[in-house]
């Protein structure tokens, strides 16, 4: 855990010295407010389920207003209460007025304070509505979005700016979030996406926003930076709040000595045997004076307090970061989970100048034993999907020499004609999981997102979360190829749910011949049939130290067919042919899921061991590949036999046939377009297929 004192040098906005409120930034705080809500920022309509539409609309240039809402829980602006607000297409929320008489004339980030901006308002100006856009049958357009999260006295009210456009971005795309936050009555101010796009590419622009508080004609508070305040991240199209920045209005005159406890820093799962633990708190200074000394108490299940004046450096400057540790350690009972609540004191000596922010909590997990997570990662794709070819890039290089994951691509059947392997099960999964675009990737059954937001920092969060599941098995593929798998499940604890379930997905690792109009040639970990079934084995509640074994199979039937399209009337019929383009490159995906909660509790992957590729180079042997001008056979268990050779082209023609005989043959393709090809060699008692790459 880090020890060391964090310091950002951050400038604290201040206005007229008139004014109501003292403003501060967080700046790529890779989290919302508080860390409340934490919603998905996909454009409207994809918006997670519990948010209201309160306006919606396409490009224009004359601002308007929405109607007025109400505001779910009491709430004060500039120390007096406020029932309702309206919000503007132009970056406005302005409060107990239901259509303000003034608005300006045009979109721009006006200079506050501003006689055409209403008073009693908060301002983040500079947007303006985009769209419409099309992808797929799908229709984006700006939209004003409002959502109440957590719970009395705690909530917060959002107001969203979804998908609006800035004249800084060309034709990109930029979200803002006002926030009211209850009991506090904060006000934040969130930078949540903005990317700079012209023509399908990233541009080098970035947003000029006004951002602050109009209280009337000659009074405001603004950020620094305003009437340019830039976004803070303009790279990447991310669907979380790992990039998001924001700026809290807080009321009332700065305190000398005030600390806000941003949260526990400790494990969520600590070994009962690396006892005791230190309880440390990560705080901000938001006192005008350096802190110099400080206190830090905590508490287990609601129990005596522990704590006191903290022995390590606490020189932290006004607007800084910190973590403070307790002179006092933790230490368990024994396993269970506790629920800690730590908070600091006397800064500096003196009482904290706002003690609503001065105590957090968090529950810890005390184990004896723990198992390496292997994360599930689930992505839905398409080789008709533009967006997909960079997402799948940017998986492919998050993934890259990690270990601790396993793959599944689903290819669907949109935009337009949609992948070729797109299958029932590939729907049934997208409706499990509510996807309705692409590129998506389902983390665990928990993280949602867009396939290019995945990141390193996600990776190395999922991964570090421990499972109490071990998964082991043995996958083979025997003649007549049934693919099969003998599992094992080890839990190290208790598992009481009646709702788990049991999964194990056949991929192909590499796949070529679903090429379609997104440019990908090739493509990875390609779901080809899950076991038992797209909905899974139920599997009985199950107890530590009592392992489980399970066997699923199935046997891929008939003869090789490549679908024209992703349309259901085109979907392999797995009781009469199959896509295998390559049988000795499948894998098994096996994982146990909460159905209902779509938790993954453990997932691995195995290699399917086969009687016709586990000594490949003994049975048949197919090279150069890829050929330029011809290819040679070679089976030397089929030297004294004749044996069929047969090869078909991606849309399943025949285009060569003949008998090997001493079990060599040669075949010339110096005529044949370049291209991927099946080649098939069928003796007395055993078949081998495989993909040759042709380039002339």
């Amino acid at each position: 855990m880090k020890k060391s004192i964090l310091m950002f040098g951050l400038v604290l906005g201040m206005g007229s010295l008139s004014a109501q409120y003292y403003t501060y930034p967080d700046l790529n705080a890779g989290m919302n407010p508080g860390g409340i809500n934490t919603d998905g920022e996909n454009p409207y309509p994809n918006t997670p389920s519990g948010w209201t539409k309160v306006w919606n609309g396409g490009a224009t240039t004359t601002p308007t207003y929405a109607n007025a809402q109400a505001i779910p829980f009491d709430f004060e602006f500039n120390g007096a209460k406020v029932t309702t607000y309206t919000p503007s297409t132009f970056g406005t929320v302005t409060f107990d007025n239901a259509t303000p008489a003034s608005k300006p004339a045009a979109y721009s980030n006006y200079t506050l304070p501003n006689a055409d901006i209403p008073d009693n308002s908060v301002c983040a100006l500079g947007l303006k509505p985009l769209g419409p856009l099309t992808s797929g049958s799908t229709e984006y357009m700006s939209a004003i979005i409002t959502k109440t999260v957590g719970t009395a006295p705690n909530r917060q009210h959002w107001i969203q700016f979804n998908f609006f456009g800035e004249p800084n971005i060309d034709d990109g795309w930029t979200y803002w979030g006002i926030v009211l936050e209850e009991t506090t009555n904060n006000i934040y101010i969130v930078d949540m996406k903005t990317l700079p796009v012209k023509g399908g590419a990233l541009t080098s622009g970035n947003v000029k926003m006004s951002l602050g508080i109009q209280i009337d004609g000659s009074t405001a508070i603004s950020v620094d930076g305003s009437p340019e305040v830039k976004a803070q991240q303009t790279t990447k199209n991310i669907f979380t709040a790992e990039d998001n920045s924001y700026y809290t209005f807080v009321p009332g005159t700065q305190p000398n000595d005030d600390l806000i406890n941003k949260g526990i820093e400790m494990d969520k799962y600590v070994l009962l045997s690396d006892g005791p633990f230190d309880v440390m708190v990560n705080v901000r200074n938001l006192g005008t004076d350096a802190l110099s000394s400080a206190e830090v108490h905590y508490s287990v299940e609601g129990g005596a307090s522990a704590g006191g004046a903290v022995t390590t450096s606490t020189n932290i400057p006004s607007l800084a970061n910190g973590t403070l540790t307790s002179p006092t350690k933790w230490t368990p009972a024994g396993v269970g989970k506790y629920m800690i609540k730590a908070w600091s004191a006397n800064p500096n000596g003196n009482a904290d100048g706002n003690s609503l922010n001065d105590t957090a909590t968090f529950e810890v997990q005390v184990v004896d034993a723990l198992v390496q997570r292997k994360m599930l990662n689930e992505v839905f794709t398409s080789s008709t999907c533009g967006p997909c070819r960079p997402g799948n890039v940017n998986y492919n290089d998050v993934i890259s020499g990690r270990e601790n994951h396993s793959t599944i691509k689903y290819q669907v059947w949109w935009p337009g004609t949609g992948d070729p392997y797109c299958t029932q099960e590939v729907r049934t999964r997208a409706g499990y999981y509510g996807v309705n675009s692409v590129p998506r990737m389902e983390v665990d059954g928990g993280w949602d997102g867009n396939a290019g937001s995945f990141s390193a920092s996600l990776y190395e969060s999922q991964e570090a979360i421990p499972s109490f599941l071990n998964i082991s098995g043995v996958a083979k593929n025997t003649w007549k190829n049934t693919i099969s798998i003998d599992v094992e499940l080890d839990p190290v604890a208790d598992y009481s749910s009646t709702n788990l379930k049991l999964f194990a997905a056949i991929v192909e690792e590499t796949t070529y011949d679903n090429k379609k109009t997104n440019g990908e040639t090739e493509f990875e970990m390609v779901m080809k049939k899950i076991m038992p079934s797209a909905t899974g084995m139920a599997l009985s509640p199950m107890t530590k130290g009592t392992k489980v074994t399970k066997t699923l199979s199935h046997e891929f039937k008939g003869d090789w067919r490549l679908p024209l399209d992703g349309s259901a009337a085109q979907h392999i019929n797995h009781n009469t042919e199959n896509s295998i383009e390559t049988w000795d490159d499948l894998k098994i995906v096996v994982w146990v899921q909460d159905f209902v909660t779509k938790e993954v509790l453990q997932s691995n992957t195995f290699a399917v061991a086969s009687n016709a590729t586990e000594s490949l180079e003994k049975v048949v042997r197919v090279f150069p590949n890829p050929a330029e001008d011809m290819f040679n056979i070679k089976a030397n268990s089929m030297s004294s036999e004749v044996a069929k050779v047969e090869v078909t082209n991606v849309q399943g023609q025949i285009v060569y046939s003949s008998d090997m005989v001493n079990g060599e043959h040669q075949i010339n393709t110096a005529t044949w377009q370049a291209g991927v090809y099946m080649v098939s060699v069928e003796g007395a008692n055993q078949h081998f297929s495989t993909k040759v790459v042709v380039r002339n």
